[in-house]
């Protein structure tokens, strides 16, 4: 099944890759718990619930950039969840400044084929050991 899981992620990736949030939320089970408590993400250090939660975490962390990109770099099946490693960056608003901030993981934990939690970290290894791989 988690092969699967991974495939299921990277489609959703794709769609994103393509401005395609239908797909996105479709994916997104209606209860799905965003959690940010991992990363450095400021104020935006939170959980979010449902889907209009993550719609709210998404229109303010992307409030700042002109433009914005998020890559996946890797999908690494963990059994029960499935960790993907991704590059951001994009261009400020106010600043006209371009950015590529370094790496962060997240991890997707699905149920009936769809993200009902996805986890947000900034250091690999905190990802890996909450998904019980090691460091």
């Amino acid at each position: 099944m988690s092969q699967e899981d991974v495939e299921l992620v990277r489609a959703a990736w794709e769609a994103w890759e393509h401005g395609d949030m239908e797909a996105i939320f479709e994916f997104y089970d209606p209860t799905i718990v965003w959690d940010q408590t991992h990363a450095d993400a400021g104020e935006l250090s939170a959980v979010y619930h449902g889907h209009d939660g993550v719609r709210q975490f998404l229109r303010e962390w992307l409030a700042p950039f002109e433009s914005y990109y998020a890559c996946p770099e890797e999908f690494i099946d963990a059994g029960e969840a499935v960790v993907v490693r991704l590059r951001q960056g994009g261009r400020g608003k106010q600043s006209g400044v371009d950015v590529e901030m370094p790496p962060y993981w997240q991890v997707y934990r699905l149920r009936n084929r769809r993200a009902v939690r996805i986890e947000v970290y900034t250091n690999q290894s905190e990802a890996r050991k909450a998904v019980g791989l090691a460091g």
